[in-house]
């Protein structure tokens, strides 16, 4: 009876041990597919930006800058330069009204907007370069400097 039970144990530990690893299999197949996917998807994102750079050339800023990084996560960088002079609040909204339809190009503008704003609330002096970063990759970032930036 002890040798039955004991045949019966074994044989569902093999079975269990059997499930788990075609599960195992399954989740790597899984998640290999959606890490192919991911990259597939910031690739395009990528690609949607690179389009877009010259657009944002044509409203008066200066490419300085651009690199692409290839890894786990693939990233666009690019760096714009301008003079603060010819993005103030009136030509901003103007900008704003004419490319309401580009999504991309809106953010890129609010973000150089919000920044204004915010820098006006510092009571700091204006600075006459216009810096802005581009970062593109699973999750995007514009970094904007009003100056000559130090920080990396």
């Amino acid at each position: 009876m002890l040798k039955n039970i004991l045949k019966s144990l074994q044989e569902t530990s093999d079975i269990v041990i059997e499930k788990a690893s075609e599960l195992n299999d399954a989740a790597k197949e899984k998640f290999h597919e959606a890490k192919e996917q991911t990259k597939d998807k910031v690739l395009s994102i990528i690609e949607e930006w690179v389009e877009l750079l010259p657009k944002l050339m044509a409203l008066g800023l200066e490419m300085t800058s651009f690199g692409i990084s290839m890894s786990l996560s693939p990233c666009m960088l690019a760096e714009l330069k301008g003079k603060t002079d010819d993005f103030n609040e009136e030509r901003i909204t103007e900008l704003l009204e004419i490319h309401k339809e580009d999504k991309s190009i809106r953010l890129f503008l609010n973000v150089i907007k919000t920044t204004f704003v915010l820098h006006k609330k510092t009571n700091a002096g204006m600075k006459d370069d216009l810096i802005v970063r581009v970062e593109v990759k699973l999750s995007p970032e514009i970094k904007v400097f009003i100056g000559q930036p130090q920080l990396t």
